[in-house]
């Protein structure tokens, strides 16, 4: 029985640029084995820009090493396995709102989003993505996106 998140060694993405991808198999045991329920997501906003959609998701207090983004199809996948969250030692929460430890947010994308080259920033708390707009229909593929 598996009880940690691995790391995929091999996951590069740009010749020279090296990014560790959680290993997808290991996310998925532990999503459900998680005790955070599917109603403990993170807020989403779709902005649909002139040549893209930014999907902006507001996830405070997580590494960007324990994302795995990706899409399939129209639909983008953002999971996070934070076995870490921060706490510190004596702390004593009078009120304890955002701990995102474990989660797999679903958000429909537009008909003419096409993924395939998407691009992702995490940012002061905020994951930004970039998704192009497509003039032909965009191929149904999955697509691995990078969080940098």
């Amino acid at each position: 029985m598996k009880n940690d998140v691995t790391f995929d060694k091999g996951g590069y993405t740009y010749p020279g640029a090296y990014m560790p991808l959680l290993n997808e198999e290991d996310l998925q045991f532990s999503l459900a084995d998680s005790h955070i329920s599917e109603g403990v997501l993170p807020p989403v906003n779709v902005i649909e820009l002139a040549d893209s959609f930014r999907v902006r998701v507001a996830i405070p207090g997580v590494k960007r090493e324990h994302f795995l983004v990706y899409a399939s199809g129209n639909n983008l996948f953002v999971c996070v396995i934070n076995k870490d969250p921060e706490l510190h030692d004596g702390e004593s929460f009078q009120l304890h709102e955002f701990n995102y430890e474990n989660f797999n947010r679903h958000i429909k994308l537009p008909e003419i989003a096409d993924s395939e080259f998407s691009i992702a920033e995490y940012k002061s708390g905020i994951l930004d993505i970039y998704i192009p707009k497509s003039k032909q229909p965009p191929k149904k593929i999955f697509t691995n996106i990078v969080v940098y």
